[in-house]
């Protein structure tokens, strides 16, 4: 079949199949909102942004006698502000491939490094996950998945198929591994097309595999830290059902010019635990808080920016007590001198469970380049949208094409992911 027969079209719904089929992660989020995102008609135009209005919380009443509370909104934005895409060169000789070529040599390898861009953009929203199970220094277990499952379980999470585990490979191999009949692809998953998929369903996930997933770095601390919250009363009360998403912790005791905490590090505070999102019974865990930028201490003291604010009444309650003065500061589970020093720039892999709606993404269709350019298509399919163009250069006889996506991700209910990590193993 001649190359003639390669049209814009075809390039582009061909290219949007690969896309779908190489995107586990992506696949399973939150993708309803990208019909929302402002812009002309006939696209949207990079760096627009959508405020996503999350449900409102309530305290109960007991008693008769009526008490009106306020109605207090959150938000999470969704800015698409990254334009990704893979740019060839063809001389013209070059153009007149078959199409079974074409597709073969071309469009599929220059799929897979768009579709590996567009997930390792919205994996990236992993390190902005507060909860976690695992340790930084063992291997993973099986027990950890389902301890990953309780987590997103107490956070009410629904409890239907729209739960994800996305496992690295080397999480993957140590869960299959160690329960080789659980594992076992499914039909029902397997008819979208997806790659890396694991089992249909374990311990209530449908697990997939997931080469993407942001490894991460943890901060240093010297022999001597021994951190602790410095001042008591470091808290947001709630009144009026007041929320707050972020909150800057005094804290004292690390090692002096010898410490820092990463973006991405998980701490908890000594006597401060989670607590159920509706009764607001303590669940008897320390409740975690991820730090939102990499920050030093001065003279060992660090004020750290967090993640969730600490709430300890209202609607919003997220913990059962307010920090105390001298409470002991662990970061991953680790507290004193020693064990805080073993986490000292460790390297650790990152898997996810997590519910659909914890991360909206959008890949909205960008401006229609038909009055500017011949040979070019944008196509949607399956909430997946690319453009192709392409031109002639008659200077150096050469016909240059792109294929583009704009995409943004934001993770809008941290509550309903955990994290799992484990150390990055050699063997």
């Amino acid at each position: 079949m001649a190359n003639s027969l390669i049209t814009a079209q075809w390039v582009a719904r061909k290219a949007l199949v690969l896309l779908h089929a190489k995107s586990n992660f992506t696949g399973r989020t939150n993708r309803d909102y990208q019909s929302l995102l402002p812009g002309p008609i006939n696209g949207v135009i990079l760096g627009q942004q959508l405020s996503i209005r999350l449900p409102f919380q309530y305290t109960l009443r007991t008693g008769p006698q009526m008490n009106a509370q306020n109605s207090v909104q959150r938000f999470a934005t969704l800015l698409v502000n990254q334009q990704l895409g893979v740019d060839i060169n063809f001389t013209s000789v070059e153009r007149a491939m078959l199409l079974n070529n074409f597709q073969e040599q071309v469009l599929e390898p220059a799929m897979a490094r768009l579709a590996a861009g567009i997930e390792n953009f919205t994996t990236g929203q992993v390190n902005n996950v507060p909860k976690f199970t695992g340790a930084f220094n063992t291997t993973a277990t099986y027990d950890q998945l389902l301890q990953n499952e309780q987590y997103l379980t107490e956070a009410l999470a629904p409890e239907d198929d729209r739960r994800t585990f996305t496992a690295t490979p080397q999480t993957s191999r140590y869960f299959v591994r160690d329960n080789k009949g659980l594992f076992s692809p499914e039909s029902t998953i397997s008819d979208q097309w997806l790659e890396g998929v694991i089992s249909d369903k374990a311990a209530g996930y449908v697990c997939f595999r997931n080469t993407k997933l942001p490894t991460h770095v943890i901060g240093t601390f010297g022999a001597t830290a021994a951190p602790v919250v410095n001042g008591a009363g470091q808290s947001n009360p709630g009144a009026g059902n007041a929320f707050v998403s972020t909150f800057t912790l005094n804290t004292n005791g690390w090692t002096s010019g010898g410490t820092t905490l990463n973006a991405g590090d998980v701490i908890s505070i000594a006597g401060v635990n989670e607590v159920d999102p509706e009764t607001k019974a303590s669940l008897g865990r320390p409740k975690q808080f991820v730090v939102t930028a990499t920050i030093s201490d001065t003279a060992g003291a660090i004020s750290i920016p967090i993640a969730p604010g600490i709430i300890t009444g209202g609607a919003y309650q997220n913990v059962d007590n307010v920090p105390a003065a001298g409470a002991v500061i662990s970061v991953f589970g680790q507290s004193g001198a020693a064990p805080i020093a073993a986490l000292n720039g460790a390297l650790i892999k990152q898997s996810l469970g997590w519910y659909r709606d914890a991360i909206v993404f959008a890949n909205p269709p960008m401006l229609d380049l038909s009055p500017l350019v011949k040979m070019t298509a944008a196509e949607a399919f399956e909430g997946y949208n690319i453009r192709f163009a392409q031109q002639w250069d008659p200077s150096n006889d050469v016909l240059p094409a792109r294929l583009d996506s704009i995409v943004g991700a934001v993770l809008a209910y941290p509550e309903l992911a955990v994290r799992n990590i484990e150390v990055a193993s050699a063997a």
